[in-house]
């Protein structure tokens, strides 16, 4: 199945990225890069798109206000943006997902998939509404911390540290210290997603960039995740 889309972005690092992550996509054709969504409007109007993914702020005209000033019923939408406060309208205007920049890797392909899973219901092809819900309920982990509940998307879990009868979650945007196992988590994460590298550290399969000697680099953040001798093998046969 493949799902033809564009990028459009005013901004040069944000449009290189999103290139990058839609190659890694086989079934992902891309057809143009764009700076303003009035350069693509033609071939949105003739169907030849089925998914843009869209910046908010540029110069000509918004993300949003280009959503609203045309009703793109046949074309599926990913807004990329850095401001959250659009987030709401945006789904308003039913956008399939509205991605918060900078985003991971593990966090673009969300995206794509709930694409995917758009168009196998447009055609009627059996897809269980039953099982779409489950699998986004793995999305989101519950996290209860500084006398607050978090709902944290897993995709933005950088890696969890553990330390005696606490654990660390490190996000990309935010650091919380929960009363939880390791081996708990380990048990009840997504297994295609964490994985355990050491006795004290799970991270996100999808965030680790570089493996270097007996440590592990990730996406976003200058620290080194050590690995543990006994998780050397399989650590390299999994992610590398």
């Amino acid at each position: 199945m493949m799902i033809s889309c564009a990028i459009i972005d005013d901004e040069y690092p944000a449009r290189m990225l999103l290139k990058s992550y839609i190659a890694k996509f086989p079934h992902l054709k891309l057809i143009g890069i764009f700076k303003s969504p009035l350069e693509v409007l033609p071939l949105l109007q003739e169907g030849q798109i089925d998914l843009i993914f869209l910046d908010i702020q540029m110069p000509d005209i918004s993300g949003v206000e280009f959503l609203r000033a045309f009703h793109l019923k046949k074309t599926m939408v990913v807004i990329t943006s850095a401001y959250p406060e659009y987030a709401l309208e945006g789904y308003q205007l039913d956008v399939i997902d509205y991605l918060l920049k900078p985003f991971a890797f593990g966090r673009f392909a969300q995206a794509v998939r709930r694409a995917g899973e758009r168009i196998q219901l447009r055609e009627g092809k059996p897809t269980s509404i039953v099982k779409e819900e489950v699998v986004r309920e793995q999305e989101y982990i519950i996290v209860k911390a500084d006398h607050k509940t978090f709902r944290i998307n897993t995709a933005d879990i950088l890696f969890i540290e553990g330390l005696r009868e606490y654990v660390t979650f490190h996000c990309l945007n935010q650091k919380l210290i929960s009363l939880e196992s390791l081996k708990k988590l380990e048990e009840t994460l997504p297994k295609q997603s964490f994985l355990r590298v050491h006795k004290s550290y799970i991270v996100n399969k999808n965030q680790v960039k570089t493996l270097y000697g007996n440590q592990l680099q990730m996406h976003n953040t200058s620290l080194q995740i050590p690995i543990g001798s006994s998780y050397r093998d399989m650590v390299k046969k999994t992610l590398f």
